[in-house]
């Protein structure tokens, strides 16, 4: 530890931090120890140094140096906190020492298709399409993670359309195969019906299995008697997989083993939502490697274990803003997109009348040559509190008499499910050739044949958000456009970003430098972005991975900080994060 002596500065600004006394118009330093210690020296300031430089800097330089040890102390504790719970939570030196080296060395931790279960490498042969390298790199990561005792917490990310979903299919498959259930959850009752469509017709693909995989869907809008029966097969394992929305962690549902849950479009749901599935244990015999047998051959150990959780987001955020979020969590990227997909064309029109007279020859001309089209709107009804903004349901009967030759259609929040499904059904049948609707479809809706998009005050949305939306187009073989409306020329500046890239990890970043991690991230999430005083994630996450890897040769050195009690006192003042609490 460093101590030193007392010094005298004139502080720029009155502060009163521990270790520090104000004297009139003069700051004491007292004596102040270092808790990380020399493996910081030779690349940060030491505390006090930070301390005096950040207080009554000699010049811009030690200013900057003093910021980046304060900034450095922010990301290295919240890191430590997150790292160091997980650690509590595992039994064995063993189980341990394998967790820290999935974060040292993630590259390694893949499994090769040969070792895939016989299920899961069927399941891929059934497949109509190949996946790309990404895609596979994914898959072996995560099933190296469900190989192991110790339950997965990844966070699965990539671009829209760059086939997630599969992804999760196969890791599904993977435990099924193994004996085991598993659980898929998505935010809205539209995306649950379609991936259990979706998952259907893919088993149905299936050759050379005697006994395929028993699937169920289970949302609010399921009858009660048949939601009893599917709570019923998930109880005694009947059921192997189940596809629902929130109806799937409530109190009622119980499983006979489940080992892994997906949680699809992860930022949709409230941190608590998504930890609710380690509520849904399963009985596991660990291994004689890691917990020994007794001198009769039984297992020492047979234990509840918590599930695999795979948590996917197909709004990228940007890997500092993960790690600081889901510091806890393996990070998974899926960078490139299925062969043959082809660029939808971007445009940003100011909303006067000339621009909607431009716009709605665009789409008139495309409805003649046989596209269908989304009009996306910021509410359902006109407000009087913002007149200005356009209303789906108002403007139908607008958008109606003015495509008099061609069908429209409504679709929001508020209608029913049934109502929701057959809207739906109809845009993909060629019934409805318009279909007016709020950003409800920003979700997963397939239609392949949609083809045009046009969203109505562009301005009144986040930049990944209208990445999202731009996905539902160009999704098949036809040439497709994205249409933006600006409400002012003002807001036209924003959007050009998206005009020049259609690079959902680059636009997730140019979201994040504009709006900042709690506006980019929407109200469920933001409330658990940790509070930085000095930090700013959009510039500095340079130093939130210098963090992280300071962190890991900590607790690399000693899993229960015992080596370093200052550092385990300090870590406990600073309450950091806690990584359920709502």
């Amino acid at each position: 530890m460093d101590f030193v002596r007392p010094h005298i500065y004139a502080p720029i600004h009155r502060s009163e931090e521990e270790g520090i006394s104000k004297e009139g118009d003069q700051v004491q330093v007292q004596d102040i120890c270092d808790p990380v210690g020399e493996p910081l020296v030779n690349v940060f300031l030491l505390t006090m140094q930070a301390y005096i430089g950040i207080h009554q800097p000699n010049n811009l330089k030690e200013a900057d140096l003093a910021r980046k040890r304060l900034i450095f102390d922010e990301f290295f504790y919240l890191q430590l906190a997150r790292l160091f719970q997980m650690l509590e939570g595992l039994g064995t030196q063993i189980e341990r020492d394998g967790l820290l080296d999935k974060y040292r060395k993630p590259e390694l931790n893949a499994v090769f298709i040969e070792e895939w279960s016989s299920l899961t490498k069927k399941f891929l042969k059934a497949l109509p399409y190949s996946l790309t390298s990404s895609q596979l790199s994914a898959v072996s990561e995560i099933i190296w993670d469900l190989k192991r005792p110790v339950p997965m917490n990844r966070l699965l990310q990539g671009d829209v359309g760059c086939g997630k979903t599969v992804v999760a299919f196969l890791a599904c498959m993977e435990v099924i195969g193994s004996g085991y259930q598993a659980a898929f959850m998505v935010p809205t009752e539209l995306l649950a019906v379609q991936h259990y469509e979706h998952l259907l017709n893919l088993l149905d693909n299936m050759e050379e299995v005697l006994c395929k995989p028993s699937l169920s869907l289970l949302t609010g809008s399921t009858p009660s008697k048949q939601s009893r029966l599917i709570r019923k097969g998930l109880q005694t394992g009947e059921i192997s997989l189940v596809i629902g929305t929130h109806s799937l962690i409530s109190e009622n549902v119980e499983f006979s083993a489940l080992r892994i849950a997906v949680v699809d479009e992860q930022h949709r749901f409230g941190v608590i939502q998504r930890g609710r599935f380690n509520s849904k244990l399963y009985y596991n015999s660990i291994s004689s490697l890691l917990a020994g047998t007794n001198s009769d051959g039984s297992s020492k150990s047979d234990v509840f274990m918590a599930p695999h959780v795979l948590a996917m987001s197909a709004t990228p955020i940007p890997r500092t803003l993960a790690l600081a979020l889901y510091g806890d969590m393996s990070l998974t990227q899926i960078t490139d997109l299925p062969p043959g997909r082809i660029p939808v064309e971007t445009y940003i029109i100011e909303g006067n009348e000339i621009g909607f007279e431009k716009v709605y020859q665009m789409m008139l001309d495309e409805l003649e040559a046989g596209g269908k089209i989304y009009l996306v709107y910021p509410v359902i009804e006109q407000s009087e509190q913002l007149p200005q903004l356009r209303a789906a349901a108002a403007e139908l009967e607008t958008i109606s008499s003015r495509f008099e030759d061609y069908s429209c259609g409504l679709l929001h929040g508020r209608m029913k499910s049934d109502e929701k499904d057959e809207a739906l059904r109809r845009f993909r049948s060629g019934e409805i050739h318009i279909l007016l609707s709020t950003q409800v479809i920003e979700i997963g809706v397939d239609v392949p044949d949609a083809s045009m998009m046009v969203v109505m005050n562009a301005e009144r949305f986040g930049i990944a958000q209208l990445h999202q939306l731009r996905g539902r187009v160009g999704r098949g073989v036809r040439k497709s456009r994205c249409i933006l409306f600006a409400s002012t020329a003002s807001g036209l500046t924003r959007l050009k970003v998206l005009e020049k890239s259609s690079d959902g990890f680059h636009l997730a970043n140019m979201d994040l430098l504009l709006r900042g991690p709690g506006d980019l991230l929407g109200k469920k999430q933001s409330g658990h972005i940790p509070e930085f005083p000095v930090a700013r994630l959009e510039i500095d996450g340079n130093i939130l991975q210098e963090a992280h890897l300071a962190a890991l040769k900590i607790l690399g050195t000693s899993h229960n900080l015992e080596k370093f009690p200052d550092l385990k006192a300090e870590l406990s003042m600073r309450q950091p994060l806690c990584l359920l609490g709502d």
